[in-house]
């Protein structure tokens, strides 16, 4: 990738293995973006990871705070940044997907389907049957957000990846107790922050996020990279970090040199034992009161 690439790798034996890109992301480089990503999933396809997570936001670097989207239109908004079904990105990651027999995580998108848009990850996995990418839609919307004309998404989804199992959560959504014990009764081991660089104090979000992590005795990661300008000068880095089920960071990394981080995957968990009436109850008071759905399919594909 670059003179600098390094492999870390913080695997635990006997575990399948997670990387972690933890790589530049250029401001409006769609391109060269792509292509870096591109190379990092060869890579782990060949070091035989069989899950790798990107950095946030790749296509054009982090949309909210770096582009001043408050002068943007909803319609510049799509036509600039969002990924549609037939965007080069949707294509690029399905092969690769496909090709290296890899699952690619891809948070941080702006997600255009119809005439909506959505802050949204993307799952590309070679188990999906029509080749099209699971997404997980944020449910709860930054106060910016809502002035740009997001949607809100209206599932939480558990999905299921040979023998480990992933919940993804974005920004803020984090610190909601209630979501964290959702994804644990359908099963989830491993959580997934996508977290914009710019989110306000990520360090107090982290303390808060290895409680519930060790209350809900879950992993989590929040993959991070640096952004930088065309001139490759940093502009922002994001530390990638790993936090045990037993609440401790087992990873903390924010260099500025493009790195590939090998963790320990964690074994998928059977639903949670607790009693039908108390799922029931916690599953409906999502519903109530957030309009939240829950499954342990896709809430939908690009459109």
């Amino acid at each position: 990738m670059t003179s600098g690439f390094e492999i870390i790798n913080t695997e635990e034996t006997g575990h399948s293995r997670i990387g972690i890109a933890h790589i530049p992301v250029v401001l409006d480089g769609l391109n060269m973006n792509i292509e870096k990503a591109r190379r990092i999933v060869f890579y782990a396809n060949e070091l035989n990871i069989k899950t790798i997570i990107l950095p946030y936001s790749l296509p054009h670097g982090p949309v909210i705070g770096f582009y001043n989207p408050l002068k943007l239109s909803k319609q510049e908004l799509k036509k600039r940044f969002g990924v549609s079904k037939t965007h080069l990105v949707q294509k690029v990651f399905k092969f690769a997907s496909n090709t290296y027999g890899i699952n690619i995580f891809l948070p941080g998108i702006v997600e255009v389907s119809g005439h909506a848009i959505y802050h949204s990850t993307f799952l590309y996995t070679p188990h999906a049957e029509d080749n099209n990418p699971f997404s997980q839609r944020k449910m709860f919307l930054s106060p910016v957000e809502e002035k740009l004309g997001f949607a809100r998404g209206r599932s939480l989804s558990v999905f299921n990846l040979g023998n480990s199992s992933y919940g993804v959560l974005h920004d803020e959504e984090i610190l909601i107790p209630e979501l964290h014990r959702a994804c644990r009764l359908l099963g989830a081991s491993t959580l997934i922050l996508s977290a914009s660089p710019l989110l306000q104090n990520m360090g107090k979000t982290v303390e808060i996020a290895k409680s519930l992590s060790y209350i809900f005795n879950q992993k989590l990661i929040i993959p991070g990279g640096f952004v930088v300008d065309e001139e490759g000068k940093t502009q922002h880095v994001t530390p990638s970090i790993v936090v045990s089920k037993e609440g401790e960071i087992v990873v903390k990394y924010e260099q500025e040199t493009p790195s590939l981080i090998i963790v320990g995957d964690e074994p998928s968990k059977p639903r949670d034992e607790l009693s039908e009436h108390v799922k029931a109850k916690l599953f409906s008071y999502l519903k109530d009161l957030f309009k939240l759905e829950l499954n342990h399919g896709r809430e939908g594909s690009p459109g």
